[in-house]
């Protein structure tokens, strides 16, 4: 039976472990103690329950202290938003652990915090609802947590994607959140983009579209509240930027639940919550596509070799409008888009390309004539090739020459030429136009009273 023989060893050397191997233990509940103390201290040194001023100082502690912030970042921010570290849900992981006195989601509890008989009568002054007028009253005393989230994330940056991760936590524990929590969500959310301290929303507003929290209908309260605090003082382009960064601008409806998903039930919620603006830009957004889809589809049959009948293109262009309910004066434009790409500029001289335009609206007078019913679309079609002269230097010097042709056609009539020339012009090259359109415009009057002349 053989046995092994032992390796030779040195007497007195301790084998160490490589720095690389070395695994250090998790420990957040110290972290999160630790802050906690750090808060108390300098609270206790303020000697005031202003919680301003009691966060003031707590900032200036933290900044020195000299914590992991690398790895218990998260730690660190459901310390302020919940009072201790977050466990499963909302509750915190160790109840018996140092905890604040008060922290995001508590805030307002307190007889102190609540909004002031004053605070209301200045919110009736002012027309806003009860409920708005308290949410700005939240987010008033919620605003110095935030002040103190953009002292820290400017100093230490990478503390940035441990607050999204928090807000991504919370988002989705929206159902151990009473209504208050939500609330309270959605104006932390509207402060964290306001102030910027979140430049990337991507992955919040993923987490908000999870199906069994849209279901309940607890999603589009908080994104209601996000919406309504955000546009308190940013205005509705910042808000669609982020929701463009967010990748969800044309995905508004999927936050709603299935009962109110249609767009007339969606559009009726969202200005119940004094969201009209939002309402009145994602309607103006739908036509736009659908605006855009037409012009692609008019386009390709028009340019198409062999070229589409007058007739097929008309055809197509009545039965896009009557589903997608398009105006009239958008269509006339679409059609306008559509001809210009169809002639061909480059290399010609101005009667060429004169002559091209005058073939097109030959070919397609009626398309046009079909869509030109009124002084307002007949209008709208003026100042579209107005301004596509203007863009196009090719185009600058035959305005006069278009209008000319589309009033020999009768798709435009007097009445719409002579609106435009005195009140109805756009503001792109209006000088230039109106200087060049005069002699155009004086015919049109000496021809009128010759004829009153003659009656």
């Amino acid at each position: 039976m053989s046995t092994k023989e032992e390796k030779p060893t040195l007497a007195g050397v301790n084998v160490k472990t490589r720095k690389r191997n070395i695994v250090i233990p998790e420990d957040p509940a110290s972290f999160a103690d630790a802050v906690v103390t750090i808060i108390q201290n300098a609270a206790a040194k303020v000697d005031s329950k202003n919680v301003e001023a009691i966060l003031e100082a707590s900032a200036k502690a933290l900044d020195s202290a000299e914590l992991e912030w690398n790895r218990y970042g998260d730690t660190l921010f459901e310390v302020f938003f919940a009072g201790g570290r977050l466990g499963a849900g909302t509750s915190l992981a160790d109840e018996t652990a140092k905890k604040l006195d008060f922290c995001i989601l508590s805030t307002g509890a307190t007889p102190a915090e609540a909004p002031s008989v004053e605070t209301d009568k200045v919110s009736e002054e002012k027309g806003e609802a009860p409920a708005v007028a308290a949410s700005a009253s939240v987010r008033e005393l919620m605003t110095p947590y935030f002040n103190l989230f953009q002292s820290l994330t400017r100093r230490r940056p990478f503390l940035v994607r441990n607050l999204e991760n928090t807000l991504t936590k919370l988002s989705l524990s929206l159902e151990f959140l009473d209504r208050s929590g939500r609330e309270k969500l959605g104006i932390a959310l509207a402060l964290t983009f306001s102030m910027k301290i979140i430049a990337l929303p991507e992955n919040i507003f993923s987490a908000l579209l999870n199906d069994r929290l849209v279901q309940k209908g607890s999603v589009l309260e908080v994104l209601c509240v996000f919406f309504r605090e955000f546009l308190r003082h940013d205005s509705l382009e910042d808000l669609v930027s982020i929701l463009t960064k967010a990748r969800v601008v044309n995905r508004l409806p999927d936050f709603a639940p299935p009962s109110i998903r249609n767009q007339e039930e969606f559009y009726t919620h969202l200005e119940e919550n004094g969201l009209k603006a939002l309402v009145d830009y994602d309607k103006q957004r739908g036509t736009d596509m659908k605006v855009s889809e037409l012009q692609e589809a008019l386009t390709e049959l028009i340019v198409s070799d062999p070229p589409t009948s007058p007739a097929d293109v008309l055809a197509a262009a009545q039965s896009k409008k009557t589903e997608s309910g398009i105006p009239d004066t958008d269509v006339l434009i679409v059609i306008w888009n559509a001809l210009l790409s169809s002639v061909n500029l480059t290399g010609k001289n101005q009667q060429q390309i004169v002559q091209s335009f005058l073939q097109k609206f030959k070919t397609h007078h009626k398309l046009l004539a079909t869509f030109a019913t009124s002084t307002k679309s007949e209008l709208s079609l003026i100042n579209a090739i107005q301004v596509a002269c203007y863009e196009d230097s090719r185009l600058l010097k035959i305005f006069t020459e278009l209008l000319k042709i589309l009033y020999n056609a009768e798709i435009v009539g007097e009445d719409t030429i002579q609106l435009w020339y005195k009140k109805g012009s756009n503001a792109k090259g209006r000088a230039v136009f109106l200087k060049d359109v005069e002699p155009f415009i004086k015919w049109l009057n000496e021809a009128e009273s010759d004829e009153e002349e003659e009656d």
